[in-house]
């Protein structure tokens, strides 16, 4: 296990904020990678906000990675 940051949702209505979790050991076909910087875009609120649903909470969106 690895501790990993990030900024999530609580919920539907919170902002994002500060969150440290433990992210498994990666598998033997697994690649493991250092992220620097994510950006946020306009399709990761929507997933905050569960306007789309199926969202579990907490919610660590991004996808835009450096």
């Amino acid at each position: 296990m690895s501790q990993a940051h990030g900024y999530a949702a609580a919920s539907t209505t919170a902002p994002l904020a500060p969150f440290s979790f433990e992210r498994r050991t990666p598998g033997p076909l697994d690649v493991s990678i250092d992220i620097l910087h994510c950006g946020v875009c306009h399709s990761d609120l929507h997933t905050a906000r569960n306007e789309w649903g199926g969202t579990v909470y907490p919610s660590v969106p991004g996808h835009e990675i450096v």
